[in-house]
């Protein structure tokens, strides 16, 4: 199944029911399949941003619009990420699905979910001109 199809495979599930399936990752096993990989965020629009996971629990996220870097933590069963100069966390549980990963904001399992599918490009800031 190729990127947009499983996008749109999940898209059209309710979040409830794929959340049920699988378990919300740990921070231990979220960080095993991350750390040192840069992965490709897609929406039910498509893809929307990119973020490289790197050691020490850093990460670099970058969308048309912005260049966030900062660090991410385990908040009980959620994933919250710290980007320097944004006023909260953005905080989500993570799903395995096999090839990709899923997430919904905050845990809400009535939440559209995201799909995290592992890239070869590298993010940084350098550079960074926005839209």
């Amino acid at each position: 199944m190729n990127r947009t199809a499983a996008v749109l495979a999940f898209a059209l599930l309710p979040g409830t029911g794929l959340a049920q399936d699988t378990p919300p990752l740990t921070a231990e096993a979220f960080e095993a399949l991350v750390e040192g990989k840069t992965m490709d965020t897609h929406d039910q629009g498509g893809s929307y941003g990119v973020e490289t996971f790197l050691p020490g629990r850093r990460a670099i996220w970058r969308d048309a619009v912005q260049c966030l870097e900062g660090t991410w933590r385990p908040q009980d069963d959620m994933i919250c990420f710290d980007y320097i100069g944004e006023p909260w966390a953005y905080c989500w549980t993570y799903h395995d699905m096999g090839d990709a990963l899923m997430g919904l904001y905050e845990g809400n399992p009535e939440a559209e979910p995201i799909m995290l599918y592992p890239t070869d490009s590298i993010v940084t800031c350098d550079g960074f001109l926005g839209a």
